[in-house]
């Protein structure tokens, strides 16, 4: 973010970053309006800058949208995987749950494979036959 002086330029800079690791999308705008706002008219805010930060702003959002897409991926991943071993044979680890897959049931919107009764996570899985 562009000041009229040197000093506030860097504390610009820092509340840049900090921006971009804990604001959300709409605390960047109210920021960005607010700047325009109150910024100096005798040294306005430069086209260049304005657009500069308007790319990062649509970065950010591209961003939060891959990581979404991720996520749905990553669950929809988590679901296949477990949907294909009802009726296998599963073991949990030593002193662990052993058995067949009888069910997938989900909790907290997370697949569990039901097996004699109890729910297992499918990460602790460590021998499928």
């Amino acid at each position: 973010m562009i000041a009229p002086t040197a000093a506030s330029s860097s504390t610009n800079t820092s509340l840049s970053s900090q921006i971009d690791q804990e604001m959300g999308r709409e605390a960047f705008l109210k920021l960005l309006v607010t700047q325009i706002q109150m910024q100096d008219p005798l040294e306005p805010l430069k086209a260049e800058n304005f657009v500069a930060q308007l790319a990062q702003f649509s970065s950010v959002e591209q961003l939060e949208s891959a990581n979404l897409q991720l996520s749905i991926m990553q669950q929809a991943h988590a679901t296949s995987q477990a949907l294909l071993l009802i009726g296998r044979n599963i073991a949990t680890g030593e002193g662990g749950v052993t058995g067949v897959v009888q069910e997938v049931v989900f909790a907290d919107g997370q697949p569990k494979l039901l097996v004699g009764g109890q729910q297992v996570n499918p990460g602790d899985v460590t021998r499928v036959w």
